[in-house]
């Protein structure tokens, strides 16, 4: 049996609804970091991160950096920011530190900020959310 685990970490809710998505794709439920869950020993982890000042929440980087070694196969990234842009490269180096495989392509959505990118993630992007677990789960072939 497949074990699937989507993981997050949200500040201001952005990240918690692409997580709920992508978890219903893969049947699961979403986890949040700040609240007790065992993942280890999952064949894949989904990982979501909110980008704040153009890195991801040291809590979160922290929680990886604790995971135990070769007890996770392969991880794929998501995240929420304001700009939109790929700042997660410290969250695949501490993963990939521990053995795990990550998928090569990350999901990055804007998110709403004060009175930047209102109503975001919506729909189109929660779809989008969608569509990248389905394809993350078939290039691992789960």
């Amino acid at each position: 049996m497949t074990v699937v685990n989507v993981l997050y970490q949200s500040r201001t809710g952005n990240t918690e609804k692409v997580a709920e998505a992508i978890a219903e794709v893969c049947g699961v439920k979403a986890a949040d970091i700040n609240k007790p869950n065992n993942i280890t020993g999952s064949d894949l982890l989904f990982v979501g991160m909110g980008i704040y000042n153009g890195k991801p929440d040291n809590f979160l980087l922290d929680y990886l950096d604790q995971l135990p070694a070769n007890t996770i196969k392969g991880a794929a990234l998501f995240s929420t920011s304001g700009r939109g842009t790929d700042q997660m490269e410290l969250a695949v180096n501490l993963l990939e530190h521990k053995g795990i495989q990550i998928y090569p392509k990350h999901l990055l959505l804007k998110g709403s900020v004060l009175f930047f990118n209102k109503g975001k993630p919506g729909e189109a992007e929660l779809n989008e959310a969608r569509e990248f677990a389905g394809e993350v789960l078939a290039a691992f072939n789960y």
